[in-house]
């Protein structure tokens, strides 16, 4: 279900993308300052091409940005697999007591 909404979501952006790409073909003129560059591009390809620019841009803060978070949850996991590793011995090392411990005796009372 969350795979059909999913794609149900994307194919209403392609549409609208589209939609957008094919009311707005007008050439305007793009200056890249200090370089003497100017070109006269469509509209919608310099209104796209801010946006997947924008898009590239917060992804790089967002992922340098929660590095330490990556950090602290690579070393929980380290320290969880050595925490199982212990619990496996520890529960061996229980089992081989119960398994060699000599069994109670009974108790008796005194009559």
């Amino acid at each position: 279900m969350k795979k059909f909404v999913s794609w149900i979501v994307l194919l209403i952006i392609g549409a609208v993308a589209l939609l957008f790409s094919v009311s707005n073909r007008a050439a305007v003129s793009v200056d890249l300052w200090p370089l003497p560059i100017v070109q006269d591009v469509p509209l919608f390809i310099t209104v796209i091409g801010a946006a997947i620019f924008g898009f590239l841009g917060g992804g790089m803060v967002t992922w340098f940005s929660s590095g330490h978070v990556r950090k602290r949850a690579r070393a929980a996991r380290r320290q969880v697999s050595s925490m199982e590793k212990d619990l496996t011995t520890l529960r061996d090392r229980i089992a081989d007591l119960e398994e060699h411990q000599a069994p109670p005796k009974p108790l008796v009372a005194d009559q």
